[in-house]
């Protein structure tokens, strides 16, 4: 039986003779005041979900109801008491009651497998009926706000979730979840302090204290941990970290977002193998740096590295985001695996060094001092000519560094963004057909002018253009591809959302044929806060190997019309700037003032030869 959102149901009929139901859902009831008595001799009724039904004060004893394994009173606002139930019940949910205490007559509930309490904010400490819950695996506490003490609870537990209760220590007691896998603590404010016991946690694989934050010291990890892949930290008061973090042998993911306090990280840090993501996001006060991880922050020089960064080999992520760095350290270069690296707001850093050949994704927004990027033009150069590195896509995001200026597109002597764009188009159009495991480029910098040497420019967001003999003479070797170019107007946009930038192509035969080509690209995601503007014009450089996301279908299209000899002579561009919603829509936003296109074709086979030996040495 089904009634979800039955607003104006008020009371439910004798269910007596019922006798076969076995599933009522009455989500959303929120007039509906009580169940009958009769509910408790539905012997096959396995399911019961009253859900936000935020007018029912009380239930009838159900303890009759023997096949009832699921019972769900989550958000039944003003239900203080809990009534009885079978003994066969496996899953209850008291989300959001307004339950006080935990009637002892929840120990005889011996099948229980799963008790959720969440935002139960008028729930006091509990009684001892919650020791004798011997098959509980999971259960949630988290947002009972007036839970001070640690819970004593069966040893079969799973996951547990005590994060934003009251709760000021983890006893050692804890080392008896054997089989924990979750532990979430998250947003503990009075939490000082956690057990060394944690260790012999030896199923622990995903540990959260985030906003603990008078949690100053995490414990010694005495021992091997190999299961635990993900430890967040971030808005803790810790100054520093144990060396015997190299304990955590399994760890994939760590993260110290807004540690303000963390002041150095240990010396044998590298020796943690098996990360692949850190995030160091807003750490302003991390001053002292491993001498194998960074060579210089915040203007202090430190040792030149006697290590490289060969530990951290299986890193894929390195957020960065609002340290106080001049420079990265040279020794970046020898991280195989890094994919990402996140360097937003580092208003002190000046320079980037030699990159890995295997990133795909640069962020360095508003690096308002960084003036010197020219190793971007090897890692391009990496990217185009490795033939056995799968690549896929590139995007180097400089939105803000404003000491790019434009001038530098204009000026060939000055390598800034001349190597980002002559160079890079120099490159795509000799190898773009010969290599085309980079399907996507996207670059973005300030500026407010289409470069020179684009073969057609327009003001506005539209441009038409007349295609030369070579594009309807293609073949298969020498298919062409569109290098596009536009300078979007922010005027002090600001949001956390987006940018998309759509553009459409409609191709037009001098028969009056026409077809239409449209992609997009995503320029930057809901990394940029609310609070952030962006400052003015900013350039974009986009390719895309297809104006399909079916690049075999757009070959195929374009290879067929030659051979029908339908010769398409004339483009036509059009660029759209979107905002991409939290629900999926995209409006338009901020103005296209310029636009470019560049037309490539790849060279010929023999053109290509001297190059086909090149293999990047990492």
């Amino acid at each position: 039986m089904t009634l979800n959102h039955s607003r104006n149901l008020v009371k439910i009929a004798d269910l007596s003779s019922a006798t076969n139901l076995e599933t009522m859902n009455l989500v959303n009831c929120t007039k509906l005041l009580e169940l009958p008595s009769s509910l408790q001799h539905l012997e096959k009724l396995t399911h019961l979900n009253l859900r936000m039904c935020e007018n029912l004060r009380f239930l009838p004893s159900l303890y009759k109801a023997t096949s009832l394994t699921t019972l769900i009173l989550s958000d039944c606002s003003i239900l203080c008491s809990f009534p009885e139930v079978s003994s066969n019940l496996k899953e209850l949910h008291l989300e959001g009651t307004a339950i006080e205490q935990v009637p002892s007559s929840m120990e005889s509930l011996s099948q229980l497998v799963l008790l959720s309490m969440e935002d139960c904010v008028r729930l006091n400490n509990f009684s001892t009926a919650i020791c004798s819950l011997r098959s509980l695996e999971v259960f949630s506490l988290n947002g009972s706000l007036k839970i001070t003490t640690f819970p004593e609870i069966s040893g079969n537990i799973t996951e547990l979730n005590l994060g934003g209760t009251a709760i000021e220590e983890v006893p050692s007691s804890i080392e008896c979840f054997s089989n924990l896998r979750i532990l979430n603590l998250g947003c503990c404010r009075r939490l000082k302090g956690v057990s060394t016991s944690i260790h012999k946690l030896k199923s622990l694989k995903t540990f959260y204290l985030e906003d603990c934050s008078r949690l100053e010291i995490f414990p010694e990890i005495l021992d091997t941990m190999e299961r635990l892949r993900y430890l967040e930290l971030s808005g803790t008061a810790l100054k520093e970290l144990s060396p015997s973090m190299e304990n955590l042998i399994g760890l994939e993911e760590l993260r110290l977002n807004n540690c303000e306090n963390l002041a150095c990280l240990p010396d044998n840090f590298y020796k943690l193998k098996s990360l692949q993501f850190l995030c160091l996001y807003g750490c302003s006060n991390l001053v002292t740096w491993p001498d194998n991880l960074f060579s210089a922050i915040g203007g202090a020089s430190l040792t030149e590295m006697q290590r490289d960064l060969h530990g951290l080999s299986s890193l894929e992520n390195l957020d960065l985001t609002g340290s106080n760095l001049e420079n990265l350290p040279k020794s970046i270069k020898q991280l195989p695996r890094l994919k990402q690296l996140i360097l937003r707001k580092c208003k002190r850093l000046k320079s980037l060094p030699e990159l890995p050949p295997s990133l795909k994704h640069l962020d360095a927004h508003d690096c308002t001092s960084l003036e010197e990027i020219s190793s971007i033009k090897k890692l391009f150069e990496q990217a185009v000519l490795c033939k056995d590195r799968p690549y896929g896509f590139l995007e180097w995001i400089f939105s803000n560094c404003f000491q790019l200026d434009q001038k530098a597109v204009r000026n060939t002597r000055t390598p800034k963004l001349q190597m980002l764009f002559g160079h890079m188009v120099t490159l795509l159009k000799d190898y773009h057909q010969e290599f085309p495991k980079i399907n996507k480029v996207i670059t973005c910098v300030p500026g407010s002018e289409i470069p020179e040497w684009f073969d057609f420019k327009s003001s506005g967001s539209s441009i038409n253009i007349q295609l030369p003999s070579e594009w309807y003479y293609n073949s298969s070797k020498n298919f062409p591809t569109f290098v596009v170019s536009t300078v979007v107007s922010f005027q002090d946009y600001s949001g956390y959302r987006e940018i998309l930038i759509r553009c459409e192509c409609r191709l037009k035969s001098r028969n009056g044929d026409c077809h239409d080509l449209s992609c997009s690209f995503l320029t930057w995601t809901k990394r940029i806060p609310g609070s952030e503007l962006i400052g003015s014009d900013h350039l974009f450089l986009l390719y895309k190997t297809c104006f399909r996301d079916d690049d075999a279908e757009d070959r195929w299209f374009v290879e067929t019309q030659a051979l029908n000899k339908r010769m398409y002579n004339e483009a036509w561009f059009k660029f759209y700037p979107l905002v991409v919603k939290a629900d999926g829509s995209q409006n338009i936003c901020c103005e296209v003032k310029h636009c470019g296109v560049h037309i490539s074709f790849a060279k010929e086979e023999e053109e290509l030869q001297p190059f086909k030996r090149f293999k990047y040495q990492s």
